[in-house]
């Protein structure tokens, strides 16, 4: 700044005190955004004084090519901050063309630079009088003061609080230009800025799963924010053209629309990183999120210096987010040319096992579980504070190895390193579930489900944790919301199926089913099973009969649905079959297998001595 006072300026009924950085109107602190802030000290230090709008921009954004309509933005904040109404200048006129001048008068209180505050003068001793005793009237008065300040003091802080933004979302920037790179290069800006702020750990920061249904978009925010749940919402606009790349950013608070923050940035695409680096700060600074040094250093570390493997590393993502069968396999492609272009590269292999244990889990045997085991290693040892790596290690650990308490060590690892990953929740529940910990199976998705509300899947997975625990009525709540946030999840329509046919509502349950295996295409072999099992359950023996015989007909190319089909003979009453799809699903280490203990659905076959032997094999408690 060109003015490095440590003084504080009064005007009218304010108080800026610039090394504190603060503005106080009478004793109430009033909030600003850094940029602002930096204005109206510029303004006030140069009281009556035309400050031309590119001595401005060069001085608030030093080294920066920006738009005029950024200090446009930001002088507008500051008027409001200041109460000025439309057309009025009580504090700042606008010189059309030209720039801005700080009308009110301005007096300095300067201090020495290497000066401290000075302290208040002591009060003379003088002998004390004699004692007096208050009267009740005047204790009266007392408390009554004291309590009138605190409340007021109390207030002023329930209404900082609340004003700050309490968690945000960090929309996919809009591509200027046409094409699929452009799409993924607008994601890939999204993903690395909430990487960055979830890094920080103090603000709720929607993950990028969550956002990903607005890369291409141009988004309404204000439904955005509503979806997403969240107090503000970062978006923009990102423009690559040869080798330069313009971006523009804004920073909206969802309850009232309010402008809290807007640059622009160029540079070139070599520098795509540091870009990153700088939104990602000066969010958080806009945000108020209080910044020390180490915070600095977390907000700035990437996992690789190469712009083409980030860009396999994002498209990558995107397509595993879709946890679909072909969308899988292109991930796993993706991932691999990543690693390729840069060894030492800890995201993607994270990514790469987790890809791997997926396919693993339904049933793609050969070495997946081998190769997500070795990826995952391979990320801890890149970097051992990639919580990603630690989160894919467990995975693979309660998966495919049933190691309870390694995969457990793992994954509070991983919530040590970033306690704002959404996965992490959900797999310690997960875990916390298949041992038959359901208060703390229940909070740990509760969390989950708070950090990414608007995840269908998510929610799915709270309506089955809520199933384990016994506790149908929420299991059916939470089922129906999963439902409404995407109607066409298929894994929505099974989860509320299952949770009616528990409840009994067999009619819905199969009606569920049935929409679940529309979704699905009407050929997947375990949608079918679970439809199989809703006629079971509902006493329609032919039907649900009909269903498995078509289902374990020989010509199918995907993996045998064991667990699925279990349930369905379970629920026909044949215990016999369904033990012995348990073993071959035990025997093929399927994923779902860990449900085994405690799923309500398996419940008729405890008593079953081969059934008790299996959860002895997965170290898993039997339940009488």
């Amino acid at each position: 700044m060109a003015n490095k006072t440590q003084g504080v300026f009064r005007f009218a009924e304010f108080r800026l005190d610039a090394a504190e950085k603060r503005l106080l109107r009478g004793m109430e602190p009033v909030a600003l955004p850094p940029k602002v802030f930096d204005l109206l000290l510029l303004l006030v230090s140069n009281p009556g004084k035309l400050l031309d709008k590119e001595y401005l921009l060069a001085t608030l954004w030093p080294g920066t090519f920006v738009e005029e309509s950024n200090l446009s933005v930001n002088v507008s904040a500051l008027r409001r901050a200041l109460g000025e109404g439309a057309g009025q200048s009580r504090f700042i006129e606008t010189v059309p063309k030209r720039g801005y001048r700080f009308v009110a008068g301005v007096s300095l209180e300067e201090l020495p630079a290497d000066s401290p505050a000075p302290s208040p003068a002591a009060p003379p001793i003088t002998p004390s009088p004699p004692r007096a005793v208050m009267s009740k009237t005047t204790v009266r008065v007392c408390v009554v003061a004291l309590s009138l300040g605190l409340a007021a003091l109390a207030g002023w802080g329930i209404r900082r609080f609340a004003a700050a933004p309490r968690s945000i979302a960090v929309l996919p920037f809009v591509p200027l230009d046409s094409g699929e790179a452009q799409k993924y290069l607008g994601l890939g800006m999204a993903d690395a800025i909430i990487t960055r702020l979830t890094a920080l750990g103090k603000i709720d920061v929607r993950p990028t799963s969550a956002v990903m249904k607005y890369a291409g978009a141009i988004p309404d925010t204000a439904e955005a924010g509503r979806d997403l749940q969240v107090d503000a919402l970062l978006h923009g606009r990102v423009q690559h053209q040869a080798n330069q790349v313009r971006i523009t950013v804004q920073l909206v608070r969802v309850r009232d629309g309010k402008q809290l923050w807007a640059e622009t940035f160029d540079d070139g695409f070599a520098n795509i990183f540091a870009l990153q680096d700088a939104i990602a700060e000066r969010t958080a600074r806009a945000l108020e999120l209080p910044m020390t040094e180490s915070d600095h250093r977390n907000m700035t570390r990437r996992g690789t210096d190469n712009t083409e493997a980030y860009r396999w590393f994002i498209q990558g993502q995107y397509l595993a987010s879709k946890r679909l069968h072909e969308a899988t396999l292109g991930a796993i492609d993706h991932f691999e040319r990543a690693i390729a272009l840069d060894g030492n590269y800890a995201q993607p292999y994270a990514a790469l096992a987790s890809s791997y244990l997926i396919r693993a889990g339904e049933g793609f045997s050969g070495d997946l579980r081998e190769k997500a085991k070795s990826a995952a290693l391979r990320a801890i040892a890149l970097d051992a504070n990639l919580a990603e790596a630690h989160l894919a290690l467990g995975q693979t650990l309660m998966r495919a190895e049933w190691d309870w308490a390694a995969a457990e060590r793992s994954f509070r690892r991983a919530l040590e390193l970033n306690a704002q990953l959404a996965p992490v929740h959900a797999s310690l529940s997960t875990l916390a579930t298949a041992l038959g910990r359901h208060e703390e199976a229940v909070k740990s998705m509760e969390r989950a489900v708070a950090l990414d509300p608007a995840s269908a899947s998510l929610r799915s997975d709270l309506a089955w944790t809520n199933l384990f625990a016994r506790r149908t009525g929420a299991a059916l709540e939470h089922a129906r919301k999963a439902v409404d946030l995407d109607p066409w999840s298929y894994s929505a329509h099974r989860q509320l199926s299952k949770a009616l046919t528990i409840g009994g509502s067999h009619d819905e349950a199969i009606a569920e089913a049935r929409k679940a295996l529309d979704i699905n295409g009407g050929r997947r072999r375990r949608v079918i099973a679970e439809l199989a099992k809703a006629f079971a359950a509902a006493g329609r023996k032919q039907e649900a009969e009909a269903i498995l015989l078509d289902v374990e007909r020989d010509g199918w190319t995907e993996p045998e649905p064991h667990y699925e089909l279990a349930v369905a003979y379970a629920a026909l009453g044949d215990h016999n079959r369904a033990v012995e799809l348990l073993e071959k699903a035990v025997a093929e280490r399927l994923s779902r297998t860990i449900w085994m203990a405690f799923d309500p659905e398996l419940d008729v076959l405890r008593a079953e001595p081969r059934f008790r032997k299996l959860l002895e094999r997965m170290r898993l408690p039997s339940r009488a």
